[in-house]
């Protein structure tokens, strides 16, 4: 049994590495085409001209990225819960994707769950740990942008932003909450029931217990008020 579980994680651990790899492969690649696209003279200008302005930026942004994997840490169970240190790079990851495709935002998201799944980690855990990581993100973001218009009103005296913005922040309160209560019910049996009468095959049942399991899993992220809070 035992033999059977490491060879399990040696091939997980295998299958990891090699889409490190391919990943790293493949940005190294697009960098170099973009750089060919856009002028490698003109790149290497603009590079100089800014000087180690962009080494520093660049590496700042490490700080944030490191939080967000500290934050999502806290949110897991202790009995699931992976180290700093692997949910970092899994963040850094997730996030570069969500940056590098516009159009795939929520991609990254989905690509750090799943590497969080292949380094362990039981799926409806990795699932709902990444759902409440989102929601509680949004929150943030809307209370750090309400904070920004106070701040932005008391250095400049400017009011005009006041209206669109808290405009904007109410339609994203409405939202979340939205989004939090269709959580709290158990949003994912009611789509896995959908699907599941849609497609009218026995083999897709199985769905909405699935459903039924990750709904409750993301119920018990909310319960754990010290990871949440945190």
């Amino acid at each position: 049994m035992f033999t059977i579980i490491l060879r399990s994680n040696m091939k997980t651990r295998g299958k990891v590495k090699l889409t490190i790899y391919l990943l790293g492969f493949a940005g190294a690649a697009l960098f170099t085409i973009l750089l060919v696209r856009q002028g490698v003279v003109a790149v290497g200008a603009a590079v100089a001209a800014a000087g180690w302005a962009i080494a520093t930026i660049a590496a700042f942004h490490f700080v944030p990225i490191l939080l967000d994997a500290i934050a999502w840490h806290v949110l897991f169970p202790k009995a699931v819960r992976p180290r700093w240190q692997s949910l970092f790079w899994m963040r850094w990851i997730g996030e570069s994707i969500s940056n590098l495709i516009p159009s795939a935002a929520v991609g990254g998201d989905i690509v750090r769950a799943r590497l969080a799944t292949i380094t362990g980690t039981p799926m409806g855990a990795a699932a709902a740990s990444v759902i409440v990581d989102v929601t509680l993100g949004v929150v943030t973001q809307i209370v750090f942008t309400l904070l920004g218009l106070v701040l932005l009103v008391e250095a400049t005296g400017r009011t005009s932003l006041v209206g669109p913005t808290l405009v904007g922040a109410i339609v994203a309160i409405v939202a979340i909450a939205g989004f939090y209560i269709a959580q709290r019910l158990g949003m994912f049996r009611f789509v896995s029931v959908i699907i599941t009468r849609l497609v009218k095959s026995p083999e897709w049942s199985s769905l909405v217990q699935s459903g039924e399991t990750l709904d409750q899993t993301v119920r018990d992220f909310y319960v754990r008020r010290r990871g949440v809070l945190a």
